[in-house]
This record gives C-alpha cells, structure tokens and sequence, in this order.
C-alpha cells in the first residue's frame, strides 16, 4: 500500500530570513516615529486652535492708577462703558488680589507687591459671531477713563498661529524624512534578500521562469513585512499617547486625551491619520520592493 505525500515548496525568502527580520525591526521603529510625528501634528494643531479660539473670545482692560483719580470710580466708569457696548456678553473686574497673583510668575513672590500701584484688570468675554469695533472702543474708553488700555490678545494670536506654522512644517518634514529612510531600509532589504538567496533565483532563471513570476513570490513577504511593521509602530505610538497624556500640562492634557478618548466627536478623523501609518509603511514596502526585485532580476539574467 502505497501512501501519498504532499511536499509544499519552499518559498524563495524563508519568513525567519535575517533580511526580513532586519526589516521588521528597522520598519517598526520608522512607523512608530511616524506615528509620534503625525499625531503630534494633530495635537498641535488642535492646540493651537483652542487656544487661540479663547483668545478671540476675550479681550483685558488694563487700568492704571493716575495720581489725583480713584481707582474704584475709574474701574466701575469702564466697566459701565463696556456693559453697555454691543456684543459684550460678560464683564469681570479683577480685585487687586487677583491681579497681584497674575504678576506673581512673572516676577516671584515679592514682599510688599500690594504697595506698589498695579494695575488692575477687566476680564471681558465677547461674542465671536458679533465682531467688535475695538478701535472705536478703545477711543471711548481713554477718553472717558484716563490710564485705561485695551488688550485684543491680537499678538498673542498671531504668535501661536506662526508656532502651530513652524510646528506643522517641521512635522512635515520628520514625516519626508521617515518616508525616504524607509526606502532606503527596503531597498538594502531587498537587496541583501535576493543576495542570500541568489543561487535559488539563478536556478528558476534557468528553468525558465519569469521575473514577474519571481518577483510575486517574494513580493508576498515584503507585504506581510511591511503591514506587520506599521501595525506594531502603531500600537506602540497609541500606547505612548495614552501615557503622555497623563503626564503633559493640564491643558495639552485635556486635548490629548480628548484626542484619544472613545467619545471625541472627531475620534475617526483623529485615528484615520495615526492608520494612515502602517498603510503607507506597507504601500512603500510593496511598491520600493517592487522596483528594486525587477532592477536586480533583470541583472541577474
């Protein structure tokens, strides 16, 4: 009795090949540098919009103390001009406490600072969709209230509006980088690949079998390589979210974890950009391993 045996043929790259491991590993680490880059191009950017988004929603009065004036009449004069103008939805005077405090940071804790004449604040929130005539309001208020100045927040705008620009065009760049480093990594990959197995790929030559047929054989490794190098970049650079997202300043904090949480209403849009990743990792393994197999195969002929 006769018993049949099946053999399955050896793939031409082995799966353990020391290329291809190399590859996973070198891959990863792009991907997961990839994926720090890219949603921390999100997270500034979203930063940067909200901070300047309570920018335009708030505007400062300063008043200063002139000698021969009372504070308290000239606060609740501005206060009164700034109730009363259109699209001003709420006024708030800050005690001198309060505006002590807020110089704190700037110059420590000084003994005495209630001494010195500081000035004090009106913290006014405005409506967004009723734009303000802020030149005509800052003329009504010096002229009715001597050492008065008014804040728009204008400058500090325009300074995180061109940080979140320098920021977004240097992630830009990291990411061309990363792109054009994993090219390279693929095609020394692929090269070393066939090197190793350079007697195998000779012998179907002589049977008589085509590049395209060689180059689908080992095409399929370079394809598994590639998505399983983007998928743990990806879990590894989610995992570092997660736990920066404890660790960053309150305010970045809640914008990341908003960032990452199940109940963001922009959830898909924030992940479609960190899947992105792995997509485009396995996009360049398939497409870079491609070229290079049949620039070497036809040199081997």
């Amino acid at each position: 009795m006769s018993e049949k045996t099946s053999h399955r043929p050896e793939p031409i790259i082995p799966p353990k090949a020391a290329p291809l491991r190399t590859l996973v590993m070198a891959m990863a680490v792009m991907c997961y540098l990839a994926v720090l880059a890219a949603g921390g191009l999100v997270l500034i950017n979203r930063s940067v919009e909200a901070w300047t988004g309570d920018l335009a929603r708030e505007i400062t009065v300063q008043v200063r103390e002139v000698a021969g004036r009372n504070m308290e009449e000239d606060l609740a004069k501005a206060a009164a001009i700034l109730k009363a103008t259109p699209g001003i939805l709420k006024v708030t005077v800050l005690d001198e406490k309060a505006a002590i405090e807020l110089l704190e940071p700037w110059i420590g804790g000084i003994d005495g600072l209630e001494d010195l004449p500081v000035p004090r604040l009106i913290a006014v929130e405005i409506d967004p969709d009723h734009p303000l005539d802020f030149a005509a309001l800052d003329t009504q208020l010096r002229n009715e209230v001597p050492g008065v100045s008014l804040d728009t927040h204008k400058r500090w705008q325009a300074e995180l509006t061109r940080m979140a620009r320098v920021l977004t065009t240097l992630a830009y760049a990291i990411l061309v980088l990363i792109g054009i480093c994993a090219v390279a990594i693929v095609i020394f990959a692929t090269r070393a690949a066939l090197e190793a197995n350079r007697e195998v790929v000779e012998v179907l030559h002589l049977v008589g079998a085509r590049d395209s047929f060689i180059a689908r054989q080992v095409w399929g490794r370079f394809l598994k390589t590639g998505l399983t190098a983007g998928i743990i970049g990806l879990i590894l650079g989610i995992l570092t979210f997660f736990l920066a997202a404890g660790a960053a300043p309150e305010s970045f904090s809640a914008i990341s974890r908003e960032f990452l949480s199940l109940a963001s209403a922009k959830l898909v849009q924030n992940y479609l950009v960190l899947l992105a990743v792995p997509l485009v990792a396995t996009l360049i393994c398939l497409i870079t391993s491609r070229v290079t197999l049949m620039r070497i195969l036809k040199s081997l002929r």
